[in-house]
């Protein structure tokens, strides 16, 4: 199975410099956050807060950001994403310096609330793509493969680079970042959005009842649940349950979290040609199969190396539900309702990883790790035997 390029033109091209960059973001967050989180909250169960309060900025503007850009367009809809992702950075490097864990929780959200626009990088290229979509979206994660260095990179690197604050340096190296993507973001070539002949509710109402009765949407959008909430829930409290319960140093830790994140990201370099060879239901199974593996690990884990494999499979299951959840998306949806459908799924997926997250340091400092890693289980029940029972159509590479 041999590396198959996608048809690099101005705006792919584009968007994947763009990805990279932006797909640093919230693994320097997270990490950040994990390890600020214990020292500045007030309690240690509100420790994971500002990193559910990122997914929460996801979640609630998703179908914002999906709206807006069905009306003002792709590259004018990215930039207003960056620029809210740039205030939430600055407002975060703000709050560490004077220790306040109220701001650093509001910048985290509006951070968030940035993302949700990066995130529709993968449908703006897609629609680039032509019929080679499925290519197109594994290459949008692998190229996400550079945030599993950079991010971590940036984060130590910046640690004690300033003398505001312990991470403040991190934080201002993304800054840069994001004003780097910005000018990318304005090379891109402007596609103006077309106007349907019919009210606003009309349209809303036409589209809203044709998306919510395929079933090919809710089978993409319960592959993103199912990824979303078993992945975010584990690698939450894993920086928790290993650098404050287990004590585990700083830099491995770190490194487990980095491993992770290169995990959810190389597959991707024949993911791609996977789904278009085995199809949906195949790489939904082995994606799924690949999630129970990882639970039974960390359930076992008692040292790094126990950790690190429990992260890295759990990586590789989130890249080939991810995958599979966008592909179906941009495969069934392809009209002007594929703004609509994109913003719904968006929302639920991202609003299951706000509880997921949001529950991750309560559930550790509550019930344990042992008890924890069991809870996306029925969710990955579900998710199996909807894909064992709804019939799909072959994929396009």
């Amino acid at each position: 199975m041999s590396l198959k390029l996608p048809t690099f033109n101005r705006s792919l091209i584009i968007l994947l410099a763009t990805q990279i960059i932006t797909g640093s973001t919230i693994p320097i967050l997270f990490l950040v956050s994990g390890l600020l989180g214990p020292q500045i909250a007030p309690t240690l169960n509100l420790s994971t807060l500002p990193m559910s309060l990122l997914v929460v900025g996801v979640a609630l503007l998703s179908p914002v950001s999906s709206w807006v850009m069905s009306k003002i367009g792709r590259k004018h809809g990215h930039l207003w994403g960056l620029f809210l992702t740039f205030c939430g950075v600055a407002i975060s490097f703000l709050s560490i310096g004077t220790t306040s864990f109220g701001w650093f929780c509001l910048g985290s959200f509006l951070a968030g609330g940035g993302m949700a626009f990066n995130n529709q990088i993968r449908f703006t290229a897609a629609e680039c793509a032509g019929d080679e979509k499925a290519l197109v979206h594994s290459w949008i994660l692998m190229v996400s493969l550079f945030a599993a260095f950079l991010g971590p990179w940036i984060t130590q690197t910046g640690r004690t680079l300033l003398p505001l604050g312990e991470y403040t340096g991190s934080l201002v190296l993304l800054l840069v970042c994001l004003v780097g993507a910005m000018c990318m973001i304005f090379a891109l070539p402007y596609v103006p959005v077309a106007r349907v002949q019919e009210t606003a509710r009309v349209i809303k109402t036409k589209m809203l009842k044709s998306v919510l009765s395929r079933q090919e949407f809710w089978l993409s959008v319960l592959c993103g649940m199912s990824a979303f909430a078993t992945m975010t829930l584990l690698m939450s409290a894993t920086p928790l349950q290993m650098h404050t319960i287990a004590h585990f140093s700083n830099a491995e830790t770190t490194m487990t979290i980095q491993s992770h994140i290169m995990a959810m990201y190389f597959p991707s370099l024949f993911s791609g040609l996977l789904l278009a060879r085995v199809g949906l239901r195949k790489l939904i199974l082995g994606g799924t199969s690949l999630f129970f593996v990882s639970i039974w690990v960390a359930f076992n884990s008692l040292s790094c190396h126990d950790y690190w494999w429990a992260l890295v499979v759990l990586g590789i299951a989130w890249n080939f539900l991810f995958l599979a959840g966008s592909t179906g998306i941009s495969l069934a949806f392809t009209g002007p309702e594929r703004f609509m459908a994109q913003g719904l799924n968006d929302a639920l997926v991202y609003g299951t990883q706000s509880i997921a997250s949001l529950s991750a340091g309560w559930l550790l400092f509550t019930v344990g790790w042992s008890r924890l890693v069991w809870f996306p289980v029925p969710l990955l029940g579900a998710l199996l035997v909807y894909a064992l029972v709804y019939k799909l159509a072959p994929v396009r590479s």
